[in-house]
């Protein structure tokens, strides 16, 4: 009885790190660069989603919908005031302008995280779930309802994501401006258009797993930190080059700290994420599914 319940928390914790790291995977594969504002995206939907619903009264389903747009939108107004930018600058060498836009990242990541705290501060609020039943039982197993929630919906979208990324003409675009840049201009395909859409998408899985969250581990300017870690393990585990790749690196991630924290000791479930990171980088920096690539051109 345990073990499953634990199991049911590792799996659906695991699909939020999951849904986390494929946001960061998006943008990386994209342009090469980590996004460490990635985790404010998390927080800022999830803040918006907690507007719409409990402050304004707007329908929970409504509220959600409203909030995803607002989190898309975000990550396209980052990518085309503070990203593109300082990656056009033909001023910068190939390398200064990498390092330019991860700071920019930086930068972005305090400066969102210090906007919220202006109407927010510290205090901690909470999102409502998404249902009205806070568990139900499945045999022997209560499991919360919103933890389910998490664990169809994070499977349903990368499900999803894989379709559209195999199967769609924005997709395709996606994939092939990430494969050769100048490969994809030159076939006539518009890279500032496809930047633009993949920070949105990527802001998209981050606020979704913001919104999911958000009734578990409650709203706080800096709530969007400890997942951008856990995120990032996820998709250094999963590998950076694949989306179900990341997808299960995240359940593992999810699967092993519970019961790490359960069994050994609850302070490796804060420095589980990071261990993780080492590791593979040491070891397997491709990933457990990912291969070893050639420069980006």
């Amino acid at each position: 009885m345990e073990f499953a319940f634990l199991l049911s928390v590792g799996v659906s914790n695991g699909c939020l790190y999951g849904l986390v790291g494929l946001g960061l995977v998006l943008v990386y594969n994209a342009q090469g660069i980590p996004n460490f504002a990635h985790g404010e995206f998390f927080m800022a939907t999830a803040f918006a989603a907690y507007v719409a619903n409990v402050l304004l009264g707007i329908p929970y389903a409504l509220s959600v919908l409203i909030a995803i747009a607002f989190g898309g939108a975000l990550g396209v107004v980052v990518e085309f005031l503070a990203i593109r930018p300082i990656s056009t600058n033909r001023a910068l060498g190939r390398a200064s302008t990498e390092v330019a836009v991860v700071l920019s990242t930086v930068g972005l990541m305090i400066t969102i995280k210090g906007l919220a705290r202006i109407p927010w501060g510290d205090s901690v609020r909470k999102l409502p779930g998404a249902f009205s039943t806070d568990t139900i039982t499945i045999g022997s197993l209560i499991i919360s309802t919103q933890r389910l929630l998490i664990i169809v919906v994070a499977v349903a979208l990368t499900v999803c994501l894989s379709i559209f990324f195999a199967r769609t003409s924005l997709g395709k675009k996606m994939r092939a401006t990430s494969q050769n840049t100048t490969g994809a201009k030159l076939i006539g395909i518009n890279t500032g258009h496809i930047y633009s859409a993949t920070w949105g998408l990527a802001a998209i899985c981050g606020g979704i797993a913001g919104i999911l969250a958000a009734p578990i581990i409650f709203l706080h300017p800096d709530m969007g930190t400890r997942m951008l870690l856990k995120g990032f393990a996820a998709a250094c585990l999963g590998g950076f080059g694949s989306v179900s790749g990341v997808f299960v690196g995240g359940l593992l991630m999810g699967i092993v700290e519970i019961f790490f924290g359960r069994y050994l000791s609850t302070s490796m479930m804060d420095i589980f994420a990071p261990i993780i990171i080492i590791v593979v980088l040491l070891f397997r920096p491709q990933g457990l599914f990912g291969t070893r690539g050639a420069a980006r051109v």
